[in-house]
């Protein structure tokens, strides 16, 4: 057999192993050029990209309708932009006040209304063009869309068409009228006014309806809408509606403001009545002078056009005057009280030509009558240097009382009988039911409040012996209040001999004097 040499056989397998490098080398090559051109397309596209500009999105279709006018504008970016530079290129009209803050980084932006958005209304909404963070150009763009309409109380008006907010307050028997934005289904309507179900008279077109107070009594009032009703087109309201006002008697005649308190001394005997101008007064004490005869002491923060008679000051006015640190009005003095005045002195203003006048419809001595604006120029011009002071009032809020429908006040000859619609007292005084003789109506009080405090006879030193009532207005004592037809029982206080006294009820409750009159009977 014949051998194969070595050399004979090697030679085809390095031919074969060449042929495999080869192979191999060209596979390589080929990948390499691969991958270069990938890399070199990829950084093409970086390189493209880099080169556009920088796009801006809203979250509303262009032209689309129905948008809720609830909604918000949330802009997005394909780069950062400053939010102080897309500031002043975003623009909505109709003009729209609202707030433009970021949503997500410094590429998504949300304006919000400051309130719904107007019904069925198109807005067009713009972004200027601008450069974002990177300093690419952002074309910008323009949008429209048009709302849908949320039907909705738009208003509640009471006389004259005045609209009420919440603390608003209504005079007894005015008609209070719902305002819709849409005609409504007034099928789907549900209001309450108090806890009782409203009887709503709607207009012709459903847009509004009007609810009747008349013989409502007098006290806070909730008016009331429950969800679910829907206007004539199916759009549903989307949630309750509540509005706190309240029903009470208000004085609504010219009067001029004062920068303090005038004190104003009104006689009480037969001729004197019925006066002017107490209906005004923000508060009237009543006390004995003598004889049996009372006298009052007028408080007024707006003075009405006409008050009086105007008569003399007693021990107990230059203690009031003292506590509501204002200016007391009067037509003179006795000795006496000018020697307690003297003792400690209170601003004191007489009568004056000029400033108060004596009317003919009057017998005298109880026609001396001043008006408003002979008031504040007596403040103006006299006593200017009196720091401003203004009365306290607000509308208390008084629980566990009992029923004081009737109040009497024996001291004094007088009776209140409480008017639950108008929601005030009438007095009665031996006999004589009180008026504003320039009104020509019932004095409607909205407190009575009866103190109790030490008395005492003081001679007047004019050699017959005559005597006046002093009372303590400053030690406390027990106090009966009389609000909206209860009674209650507690202390007045005052803490301070030149600040108004404090009343508080027997639970610790400091009560308030409601806006009107307010009728203070200082009894023994």
């Amino acid at each position: 057999m014949q051998e194969t040499e070595p050399w004979a056989v090697a030679g085809p397998a390095r031919r074969r192993n060449r042929r495999r490098r080869r192979i191999a080398i060209r596979g390589w090559v080929a990948l390499g050029a691969l991958v270069a051109v990938a890399l070199t397309a990829g950084g093409g596209v970086l390189a493209y990209e880099n080169t556009l500009p920088t796009s801006v999105g809203l979250n509303l279709k262009n032209g689309v309708k129905d948008v809720p006018v609830y909604s918000h504008l949330v802009f997005t970016f394909s780069r950062p932009v400053a939010l102080s530079v897309l500031g002043p290129a975003f623009s909505i009209t109709p003009t729209t006040d609202g707030t433009l803050t970021g949503a997500s980084g410094q590429t998504q932006y949300e304006w919000a209304p400051a309130k719904p958005l107007a019904d069925i209304t198109t807005y067009t909404v713009t972004v200027s063009p601008l450069t974002d963070l990177s300093h690419h150009r952002v074309p910008g763009g323009q949008w429209t869309f048009t709302t849908n309409i949320v039907p909705r109380i738009t208003a509640v008006t009471g006389a004259g068409g005045a609209a009420l907010v919440d603390g608003s307050e209504i005079d007894p028997g005015t008609p209070l009228t719902i305002n819709f934005n849409d005609a409504m289904d007034p099928a789907t309507i549900k209001v309450t006014i108090g806890t009782n179900p409203a009887d709503l008279k709607w207009t012709a077109e459903n847009r509004s309806a009007t609810i009747s107070t008349k013989g409502m009594p007098s006290g806070p009032l909730v008016l009331s809408m429950a969800p679910g009703g829907s206007d004539q087109t199916g759009h549903h309201v989307p949630g309750a509606f509540t509005l706190k006002t309240g029903i009470y008697y208000h004085d609504r005649e010219h009067t001029t403001a004062l920068k303090y308190p005038a004190l104003i001394q009104v006689p009480n005997d037969y001729y004197a009545r019925d006066q002017n101008g107490l209906q005004a007064a923000d508060v009237v004490f009543e006390y004995l002078a003598e004889g049996g005869i009372t006298r009052c002491t007028a408080i007024f923060q707006n003075a009405p056009d006409v008050i009086g008679p105007m008569r003399s000051s007693r021990f107990i006015s230059l203690k009031i005057a003292r506590h509501y640190e204002g200016l007391l009005f009067q037509s003179g003095e006795s000795q006496a009280t000018a020697s307690a005045a003297a003792a400690d002195p209170v601003p004191q203003f007489f009568d004056t030509i000029g400033y108060t006048y004596r009317t003919n419809a009057r017998y005298a001595p109880d026609n001396l009558m001043i008006s408003g604006s002979g008031v504040k120029a007596a403040e103006v011009n006299y006593f200017s240097n009196i720091p401003p002071f203004a009365l306290p009032k607000a509308r208390p809020e008084l629980s566990g009382g009992t029923g004081a429908a009737t109040v009497t006040v024996d001291e004094h000859y007088s009776v209140y009988n409480y008017d639950p619609v108008m929601g005030t007292y009438q007095k009665t005084e031996e006999g004589h039911p009180y008026q504003d003789a320039s009104l020509g109506q019932p004095l409607r009080i909205e407190m009575v409040i009866v103190i109790h405090t030490a008395e005492r006879l003081v001679n007047v030193g004019d050699g017959h012996g005559a005597h006046i009532h002093d009372f303590d207005l400053d030690s406390g004592g027990a106090v009966g209040i009389y609000y909206k037809g209860q009674g209650y029982s507690g202390s007045w206080s005052a803490p301070n001999g030149h600040g108004p006294l404090i009343f508080k009820l027997d639970s610790g409750q400091v009560v308030t004097l409601p806006p009107g009159l307010v009728w203070i009977d200082v009894t023994a």
